[in-house]
Formats: C-alpha cells, structure tokens, sequence
C-alpha cells in the first residue's frame, strides 16, 4: 500500500481550495477536496473540526444583534 503523508499546511492548502500536488515515484498525484458536500454530519465525533471563520463570525455577529433587540432597553 502507498502512503502520501500530508503537512498540516498541505491540509490547510486543500480546506481552503487550493490543490497540493505530491510525486509518487514518477507518478505526480493531485489532491483536492471534493466539489461536493457531505450528505450527512461525521458520525465520529473528532477533536478536531472544519470550520468556515467568516462564516462562524457572521453567525456570531447576527446572534449578538438579535440579543440586543430583545433586551430591555435597547
């Protein structure tokens, strides 16, 4: 079984939409993530997760906005 080991900038190059292009023997191997989503939310629940930062931090702008309408006062 062949092996490509990946840096932790090599997997952030691929979450973020770039392509890492590793070489196997002759053999060059483009890796990429998929165009598609998942169907369903992991099952395992990981240490680690993939996150959208702009998009956590509009969720969490909108979130503070809608808390301050309802408090008293405001």
């Amino acid at each position: 079984m062949r092996e490509i080991v990946l840096s932790d900038a090599d997997i952030q190059s691929i979450i973020n939409g770039r392509d890492v292009i590793k070489q196997s023997g002759e053999t060059k191997i483009k890796i990429r993530q998929s165009y598609l989503k998942d169907a369903a939310m992991p099952v395992i629940k990981d240490r680690y997760n993939i996150a959208d930062s702009v998009t956590e931090e509009h969720l969490k702008n909108f979130r503070a906005s809608i808390q301050n309408t309802f408090r008293p006062g405001a």
